[in-house]
């Protein structure tokens, strides 16, 4: 069996060579970590999986997200956290994504949003000391977009994720979300238009003939580039519904 993991590991399949990282992690044997290091890249993003695999197996999660930003590329970072799935187990999932919010990239932070997102949105069990740490780090994020927060890559996600885990007692997390009200609104908008049955313009008059209909208006739906204002409403709502807890 651990051949055949080690095997994962140094092939070209980065998805499957992610994926038994934490595998090989829960076997704890101690030799793990040398053998890997044994091991002569073939490419860049082998050196990386190797790097990856070597650090968790020999100083585990702490060790691994302490290293976090010096971590191959900020590339190979955001690939990897997108592969970081159940596979890693909460504790894993949620150690790296408080790690991976410190990101200088926009982007690639986006996604340590995302994992932290569905651990917590999957009911998964998270301490309130993480909870914190994971609210500091979204409002660091944040401030580096005061002037303009609309700029902030899935500035969403950061709102609905503050409403999973900030409480009532974050008074600077409910005076920043209420900061964002002049940029929030309906997200998107709903244009009408009518149109002339007997001269269609394209594609419409292809795609009426093809179906054998008469169109006589178009709906469609455009984005407003504002934040949904309901996702903020609902954020506060959690939050100063949520009492603070002890760790």
């Amino acid at each position: 069996m651990v051949e055949k993991l080690l095997t994962k590991l140094r092939g070209k399949d980065y998805r499957a060579a992610y994926r038994v990282i934490p595998q090989l992690c829960r076997l704890d044997d101690g030799s793990l970590a040398a053998v890997v290091a044994s091991y002569k890249p073939k490419d860049d993003q082998r050196r990386f999986q190797f790097e990856v695999a070597r650090i968790a197996l020999a100083e585990g999660i702490g060790g691994l997200t302490a290293r976090w930003l010096s971590l191959g590329t900020e590339e190979q970072r955001r690939v990897l956290l997108q592969e970081i799935g159940p596979d890693w187990g909460d504790e894993w999932m949620v150690e790296i994504a408080i790690a991976a919010l410190e990101e200088p990239d926009d982007k690639v932070r986006g996604y340590a949003v995302l994992c932290a997102k569905n651990v917590i949105a999957g009911k998964s069990v998270i301490s309130s000391e993480q909870r914190a740490r994971i609210t500091q780090g979204l409002v660091r994020a944040m401030a580096r977009h005061n002037e303009r927060p609309l700029e902030l890559f899935w500035l969403p996600w950061y709102v609905e994720l503050l409403g999973l885990t900030a409480d009532a007692s974050d008074e600077l997390v409910i005076a920043r979300l209420e900061r964002l009200r002049p940029f929030s609104g309906a997200s998107r908008r709903t244009v009408f238009e009518k149109l002339d049955p007997d001269n269609l313009p394209w594609p419409h008059n292809v795609l009426a003939e093809k179906k054998g209909v008469r169109v006589v208006a178009t709906v469609s739906y455009l984005g407003t580039g504002l934040l949904e204002i309901e996702l903020l409403e609902t954020s506060l709502r959690q939050i100063r519904a949520r009492k603070p807890q002890a760790g």
